[in-house]
């Protein structure tokens, strides 16, 4: 997992899998490939650059994606072969793309993709970027503290204001819609102030809900063994 990541510029085709994903730069993807086209297309992959394409769609009705949609190139980084040629595999965001054409030559879908970053940054997103941090790191706290179970949430977040804005982004429950408007995004600050607003009423309900919870272990008493008065 140490191996350096390729850098992806200009204009390539690659291969696309379609998946009810936004996934962003960055993050971690884990697959269970299956079926015998993404089979073809994994085995592919690993004979050559170990790359292609995420893009989304929800169901069958939105298959090929439209063209232009924004998707975000995978990096596959490890592999765990199974029986009848099926296997796991675990990859990585690298460059997020737009879709100029697409091609069935294959037994998997290809597409001819141009690549895109942010805009270079201009402004101190200090400020924001801190607020994110702390925020996110407040509702991870809530979450755990209502599951026992392990989580796959980080316990340390990136310094860099881009980084952090993909991997909150990724992790932060919300709709597809938000969650492709954020992937398409190409201002790192204005990315950290939607994720800045959408965190402040989830933190709330995950803080409220582990308050619940803890107070449901005592069953119903509070710490000195039963509820205050209402009107002491």
């Amino acid at each position: 997992m140490n191996q350096p990541l390729p850098t992806l510029e200009g204009t390539k085709r690659i291969p696309i899998f379609p998946l009810p994903v936004a996934l962003f730069p960055g993050t971690m993807l884990p697959l269970h490939i299956f079926e015998e086209r993404y089979k073809a297309m994994v085995r592919d992959c690993l004979a050559g650059e170990k790359i292609f394409g995420v893009t989304f769609v929800m169901g069958r009705e939105g298959f090929p994606p439209p063209v232009g949609r924004v998707g975000c190139a995978a990096f596959i980084i490890a592999t765990v072969p199974l029986e009848e040629g099926r296997m796991n595999i675990l990859t990585t965001g690298l460059s997020r793309y737009h879709a100029l054409e697409y091609f069935q030559d294959e037994p998997y879908l290809e597409g001819l993709v141009t690549f895109f970053d942010d805009q270079p940054i201009t402004e101190n997103l200090t400020e924001v970027a801190e607020a994110v941090r702390a925020t996110f790191q407040r509702t991870i706290k809530a979450i755990r503290a209502m599951s026992r179970e392990e989580d796959t949430f980080p316990d340390d977040l990136p310094e860099d204001p881009k980084a952090l804005s993909f991997l909150v982004a990724s992790l932060l429950q919300m709709s597809d819609e938000q969650k492709m408007t954020l992937l398409e995004l190409t201002d790192t600050g204005e990315r950290l102030d939607r994720l800045r607003r959408l965190l402040i009423p989830a933190v709330e309900k995950y803080e409220l809900r582990a308050a619940v919870n803890e107070l449901a272990k005592t069953n119903g008493h509070g710490p000195h063994g039963r509820l205050g008065r209402l009107d002491s």
